[in-house]
């Protein structure tokens, strides 16, 4: 589990250094930019899907 909690730190300092989350502390929201980070998540479907596909390949014998 810390791991995990690891990671989600990390993908939220990227997410605020990128500028895909602003914090307003005034009313004490966080605002994601839906455009940009539609473009973060696409890369990530697209790298786990990947990596999915090559441990199905290797599950079934195949070389990647």
């Amino acid at each position: 589990m810390l791991y995990i909690r690891m990671f989600l730190y990390l993908a939220a300092g990227v997410l605020a250094g990128q500028g895909l989350a602003v914090f307003d502390p005034e009313a004490g929201t966080v605002t994601f930019h839906l455009e940009s980070v539609a473009t973060l998540l696409g890369g990530v479907a697209a790298f786990a899907g990947t990596f999915a596909a090559s441990r199905f390949a290797k599950a079934r014998g195949g070389r990647t």
